[in-house]
């Protein structure tokens, strides 16, 4: 049985010039301003939390980025000290965040995905602002800049912080660049747009290193992931029909090689490889009777629709999801949706250069 998403209402689309001079009105007089991301996040949430930080910090705007959890091992080389992003701790910061006129909320538009923080910000009194590329948004936002068609929610920022007039600095412009390529694939989805390139390019020419950045984010990887890779390569598994493949990390791997689950996005990628797949699986046991899924598609099928039957969502090329059960029963589950996906897909597209 899969969990359930809660409901939506808010719409979204291109935010306009206004909607962006509005927002950049808000924060340019903000005295107090909390960022924050949802659970587990990743390098575009974490590179719009830093960059925005910096860039208002350069403004002279106090604020704070706190979160429910730590930021992932694979991304603490863009933290310019330790304690850069919190961790929520109630003590030291719920003074801060009652006294915030103004809350951002980066790369999510569902407060329950804020997890602890749910109830702080339902609670807040500040104007809340959210910057984001996916479909579902709450409606408890005054401002909202989402754009579902973009790659990434620095897309979304790095006009935002053109209109606040923040300095476009070395420290602001690399977060935001891995922002950027994280959730482009490295600027290869079938969302890069000449705009992307254009955006890219002005964050390096303000001092972004694309190779030393590209050499943290994935050339420096631990030993366990690596040993992991190699048992899932092993236990890979492809449908008869040739389209979908997948395969397993069970919680006991988990534990034997010390994961993070949220370590280990590009394993998927993995069975994405292979020649004639359209859909490629990796399902982890987080704990017995709870497996995570993610899943990545070439394009033919959206794997977001995968998801949403599954109660979770993403995009296109990338969603995620829970299913409660045993792996085998999630696989067999999840199997038989993808199979459904695939009949209702047109036919395999021939590319012509």
């Amino acid at each position: 049985m899969a969990e359930t998403a809660r409901p939506a209402s808010a719409p979204v689309g291109p935010p306009a010039a206004a909607a962006i001079a509005a927002a950049a009105s808000t924060l340019r007089t903000a005295r107090r301003v909390w960022i924050t991301t949802h659970v587990k996040s990743d390098g575009d949430g974490i590179g719009c939390e830093l960059a925005l930080l910096r860039a208002l910090a350069s403004l002279g705007v106090e604020a704070r980025a706190i979160n429910d959890t730590l930021v992932p091992r694979t991304l603490r080389f863009l933290l310019a000290r330790p304690d850069e992003v919190l961790v929520y701790d109630p003590s030291r910061d719920d003074a801060f965040l009652r006294a915030a006129d103004t809350v951002v909320v980066v790369d999510v538009g569902l407060a329950y995905r804020l997890g602890r923080l749910e109830a702080r910000f339902g609670e807040s009194a500040g104007v809340k602002i959210c910057l984001d590329h996916h479909l579902d948004m709450d409606p408890a936002f005054h401002h909202v800049l989402c754009d579902p068609d973009l790659n990434a929610t620095g897309e979304i920022l790095y006009p935002l912080l053109r209109a606040l007039g923040a300095p476009l600095t070395r420290e602001v412009a690399s977060p935001l660049f891995v922002s950027i390529s994280v959730d482009s694939g490295n600027f290869c989805y079938e969302r890069c747009t000449p705009e992307t390139f254009r955006i890219a390019s002005e964050l390096v020419a303000a001092g972004a290193e694309p190779y030393p950045l590209h050499v943290a984010l994935n050339w420096s990887r631990a030993l366990s992931e690596v040993k992991l890779e190699g048992e899932v390569i092993r236990m890979l598994r492809v449908d008869p029909g040739g389209a979908v493949a997948c395969s397993t990390v069970s919680a006991e791997m988990l534990a034997r090689y010390a994961m993070d689950p949220m370590e280990m996005p590009n394993i998927v990628n993995i069975p994405l490889s292979l020649e004639g797949v359209e859909i490629a699986l990796l399902f982890v046991e987080l704990e017995p009777g709870r497996v995570k899924v993610s899943a990545r598609g070439k394009g033919r099928v959206k794997v977001c629709e995968l998801a949403r039957a599954f109660g979770g969502g993403g995009h296109p090329l990338a969603a995620g999801f829970s299913v409660q059960g045993t792996l085998e029963e999630a696989r067999t589950a999840v199997l038989a949706v993808c199979r459904r996906l695939l009949d209702a897909a047109p036919p395999p597209r021939k590319q012509s250069w």
